[in-house]
């Protein structure tokens, strides 16, 4: 008995992620995928159950919109909030910015916490962060590996990506290729600096918005 398949756009159903987001898990190797005769792109049901259980949602089953989905586009069509993913290996290290950073009164956000890489990709999804602000040194799969996963994706045109890094510009250099429109910060990074940056962050998308 042949073992079931899905298309991608099936996939993103039962995950409540765009098929661009499954293409993009695709390409960084995050789930396996393989090809018909006729070049079209079929997931199996055994590496959908284990995907499903990789993002802790336990039996994979299709549904129209999950309630936290829904509140995610809910918490995104409030302008004045901007969504923050923090991804860094330190546990101790990710509490203290989400601490610090659900401390402002202004600007209003929403902050999101990866272990590395990975774990970033299989949340910005349904996510759609704003500002990512990552290390480069993780396990699984490093920033830079993330970083360019991420800008192949034009669902993720919006957002800025700001590393933190405890490396000089040397070493950065020499083992990480970095796009140019990446903002690089010295670890460890002032929190008055970071409500800086997402502070022009949102008058750079209040710009934006009043010329279109």
């Amino acid at each position: 008995m042949e073992e079931q398949l899905y298309t991608t756009t099936k996939v993103a159903k039962i995950f409540g992620v765009t098929p661009r987001t499954i293409q993009m898990w695709a390409d960084s190797g995050m789930i396996q995928v393989t090809k018909t005769l006729g070049g079209h792109r079929r997931i199996t049901a055994r590496e959908v159950e284990r995907l499903a259980r990789e993002l802790g949602k336990g039996k994979a089953e299709e549904k129209a919109e999950s309630p936290s989905v829904t509140a995610d586009k809910a918490v995104k069509s409030a302008t004045d909030i901007v969504r923050i993913m923090i991804v860094d290996d330190d546990k101790d290290l990710l509490k203290l910015y989400q601490m610090q950073i659900e401390s402002w009164e202004t600007p209003k956000t929403a902050v999101y916490l990866a272990h590395d890489g990975y774990d970033a990709l299989l949340q910005i999804g349904s996510k759609k962060p704003d500002i990512i602000i990552t290390d480069l040194r993780m396990p699984r799969m490093d920033g830079a590996h993330m970083i360019n996963v991420i800008q192949q994706n034009p669902d993720m045109d919006h957002c800025q990506i700001v590393v933190v890094t405890g490396l000089n510009k040397d070493e950065i250099h020499q083992n990480y290729d970095l796009p140019e429109n990446v903002i690089v910060e010295e670890k460890p990074i002032p929190f008055a600096r970071i409500q800086r940056l997402v502070k022009d962050y949102t008058q750079d998308q209040a710009i934006s918005s009043s010329n279109n």
